[in-house]
């Protein structure tokens, strides 16, 4: 984990940087909420928007960005040759259409991550007139984009540099003081389209014409490549028919746990493999598992305050396969854990379970109540608790 700090205008922004997600932690009175569930339209632009978990305290909101591992961040493609800096360049274009929008956004480097096609995603966003910024326009956006073309190709100037009164010093190269002096977002990226198709052609102009025998073993490769394909069809095929799918129901679980609809999420994540979930849907999951568990305001409360996206992957699988049923495997992981609270609900839930199975008959469903309740008794005097302990019926 590392710090990272981003300053725009009045916005002063302190990232905590995780290998898979950036957490944000925004003061209420930065901010125009009054209710956090109207912050779910932020995950509205996915293909724009990195996901954001949200979560409220006492007088915080907390965003927690979901991160592909495989993203590249400004660093990695500074390093890119020219032609992908251009094309890069151009993708950055697609955030105009939010200037329509109710979501808020402002281009920097450090709010940016791109994908294996150099497509970006921005982390941080706000909601017009609601979470900064409050408001964004072509103007800004216009000077940001010149800012971050330049930043990506100078060797002299940092983003900052430019944005803050160094733009207009700009004179590396022609391409540059040509960037400087557009003052109209069409014309801009109808230049850098340009300018990026005249690098394609002047790539292609250097291919060679090869030899004859050359050609016979490109032949052959080109061969092998299409059985190859055929091969990589396979795990495609997988991914348009079981992965998208999948997919789907984690994007819909998103949008119900930011409303705080906790049975939809628990529906939409019903028959997922728990080992292939991502642990921001796992988070998701227990939690709402916990919500709806029949357990006091207060009981809820003190379990809650163990489960963020930090949390030990066991202990959000107790949550999980307890709100299954599955309590022998809920209860090994608690003792694993050696957590008391979940030792004692998980033997108070064995009990239950064992008073509404029909299909036991009343010796062997004795048997069984008193093996629970002996357990029980044993871990109430190893851990101590008193008697406010939650007590099986």
């Amino acid at each position: 984990m590392k710090e990272t700090t981003l300053n725009m205008e009045s916005l002063n922004l302190q990232f905590l940087i995780y290998e898979d997600l950036w957490q944000l932690k925004l003061p209420k009175s930065q901010t125009h909420v009054n209710d956090i569930q109207h912050l779910s339209m932020m995950n509205g632009a996915s293909d724009l928007f990195l996901p954001a978990v949200i979560e409220e305290e006492e007088d915080l909101v907390t965003f927690s960005f979901l991160i592909n591992q495989r993203a590249k961040t400004w660093e990695e493609v500074r390093k890119l040759n020219r032609s992908d800096k251009l094309r890069l360049l151009c993708n950055v274009a697609r955030f105009k259409k939010c200037l329509s929008s109710r979501i808020t956004f402002f281009l920097h480097p450090d709010n940016l991550v791109f994908d294996d096609n150099l497509m970006p995603k921005l982390a941080y966003r706000g909601i017009r007139d609601l979470v900064p910024p409050y408001e964004v326009n072509e103007a800004k956006f216009l000077l940001q984009y010149k800012c971050l073309i330049i930043a990506l190709f100078s060797k002299k100037y940092s983003f900052e540099e430019l944005y803050y009164g160094s733009l207009a010093n700009v004179k590396e190269s022609d391409f540059e003081r040509k960037i400087v002096t557009i003052e109209d977002f069409d014309a801009l990226f109808n230049f850098l389209q340009t300018s990026y198709l005249k690098e394609v052609t002047e790539h292609e102009k250097t291919m060679q014409v090869v030899p004859k025998k050359r050609f016979r073993l490109f032949k052959g490769i080109a061969f092998s490549m299409i059985t190859l394909s055929i091969l990589l069809a396979i795990p495609l095929i997988y991914f348009g028919f079981v992965k998208l799918p999948s997919q789907g129901h984690l994007l819909e679980a998103n949008h119900a746990f930011l409303s705080n609809d906790y049975g939809n999420v628990i529906k939409e994540l019903e028959g997922q493999n728990l080992e292939k979930l991502p642990k921001d849907s796992k988070y998701m999951l227990a939690v709402s598992y916990i919500q709806k568990e029949k357990l006091s305001k207060d009981q809820k409360e003190a379990f809650l305050k163990n489960v963020d996206l930090k949390s030990n992957t066991n202990y959000l699988l107790y949550w999980i396969y307890n709100g299954r049923g599955e309590l022998d495997q809920s209860m090994d992981l608690a003792k694993f854990l050696d957590d008391p609270n979940l030792i004692i609900h998980g033997l108070i839930k064995q009990m239950d379970q064992v008073k509404k199975d029909p299909e036991l008959k009343g010796t062997e469903r004795e048997e069984k109540m008193d093996n629970y309740m002996d357990q029980y008794e044993k871990y109430k005097e190893k851990y101590g608790l008193d008697d406010n302990t939650i007590k099986p019926e």
